[in-house]
């Protein structure tokens, strides 16, 4: 839709958790910008062994018309530190003759002043630790309004009468009620292997994505009680597991009992522990597991689901080989 490239630039971090959770986001953020048909470089999708770090990142920013910075405390140190990955980003962007539009980013659980480089920039506030959250819902359709905004400002914009003007207006407003739309349902996803979530699961007509291509899945869920909740079949296979006691313990496909497996031809009604199997297309399996259902009375469009889940990943991958940063 919008056809643009955007650099993503982030520092890596010595907490664990923390670096955890920064990656996470910014993955989840590049895989967000993309389904609006951007073109996003960001290391951990894009670096393999023997890249050059150096070089991904000048050609990164040199061909983007966009540079988001997630500014942590981290990022913000690094900034100065003329021997890390960050002030060499910065570096870069400042020596371009005509600068990117720079996008600062930060936790909003975790406000930071700015530095100057950042002044009259603009800022967003979002949730890292679960991007998919409806309390980003109001920063993310600013973002993208903003991006958008910005492509299209050189456009010229032709006078017309009143009557024609107001009809503009309200098509306009109808189509921004749209944008918001879209960009919610969007936002229905999460792209790490495995993991635990709690999501609002009849938004976007009860379809969640876990994964990334290959290793995708659909979920899909609908309201069935206070302590059930149903799960739909949009997998190429989808199983039930009463009470999955060993979730934990699975780590490969063999490791399933499936003596406790039931076939599911189109949706099965779930309680808390129990689990589910989905193989997708490209043959590869996810297991899930019902920690929490919450059905809410007076809205049933906030009612959520706990899941764990994982999906087992034939290889190994790491990041190891990408320079720290």
């Amino acid at each position: 839709m919008l056809n643009k490239s955007i650099f993503i630039s982030y520092a890596w971090e010595k907490d664990e958790p923390l670096d955890k959770k920064v990656k996470n986001f910014s993955q989840w953020l590049a895989i967000y910008l993309q389904s609006w048909g951007f073109r996003v470089h960001l290391d951990v999708l894009e670096n393999h062994p023997g890249t050059k770090l150096d070089e991904f990142m000048k050609n990164g920013i040199d061909s983007s018309h966009f540079v988001i910075c997630i500014c942590t405390q981290t990022y913000l140190k690094k900034i100065s530190d003329s021997a890390t990955g960050v002030y060499n980003e910065i570096e870069l962007i400042k020596k371009q003759a005509k600068s990117p539009f720079i996008i600062a980013i930060i936790d909003i659980e975790s406000f930071t002043d700015l530095p100057d480089f950042f002044e009259g920039k603009y800022i967003s506030q979002l949730k890292f630790d679960t991007p998919f959250s409806q309390e980003n819902k109001k920063g993310l359709f600013e973002l993208i309004s903003t991006i958008r905004d910005e492509l299209f400002l050189n456009i010229k914009v032709e006078t017309k009468p009143d009557a024609q003007d107001r009809i503009e207006r309200y098509y306009n407003s109808v189509e921004k009620i749209k944008f918001l739309n879209d960009s919610a349902n969007l936002m229905n996803f999460k792209p790490q292997s495995e993991g635990e979530i709690s999501f609002q699961y009849l938004l976007n007509g009860g379809d969640f994505k876990l994964g990334i291509s290959p290793m995708e899945f659909i979920t899909h869920w609908t309201s069935a009680g206070s302590d059930t909740i149903y799960s739909y079949k949009k997998v190429n296979k989808m199983m039930r597991i009463h009470n999955f006691e060993n979730f934990d313990r699975i780590n490969k496909p063999a490791d399933i009992d499936f003596d406790k497996v039931v076939d599911i031809n189109w949706g099965a009604s779930l309680r808390e522990g129990d689990g589910i199997v989905w193989i997708n297309d490209k043959n590869y399996l996810a297991i899930g597991k019902i920690i929490q259902i919450y059905l809410d009375s007076e809205d049933e469009y906030k009612s959520m689901v706990t899941l764990a889940y994982k999906i087992l990943n034939p290889i190994d991958l790491t990041d190891d080989f990408i320079d720290s940063k």
